[in-house]
């Protein structure tokens, strides 16, 4: 049941699998969650989990 819910996700491009660095510029689409759903917690680690689709600048400009 709770298998996957303490694993931290790793922000990876969407497009070439490239995991995103530290203050590299990034294009995510993510939906805002409903209030009690909001992630709490370090921005890369809340945009991996909510993000449906995140870039890194060189793919997103292709």
């Amino acid at each position: 049941m709770f298998k996957d819910t303490f694993k931290r996700k790793e922000l990876k491009c969407s497009a070439c699998q490239r995991k995103i660095q530290y203050e590299e510029e990034l294009v995510a689409f993510i939906k805002l969650p409903k209030e009690r759903n909001l992630l709490v917690g370090p921005f890369d680690v809340c945009l991996a989990k909510s993000a449906q689709e995140v870039y890194c600048k060189a793919c997103y400009k292709k």
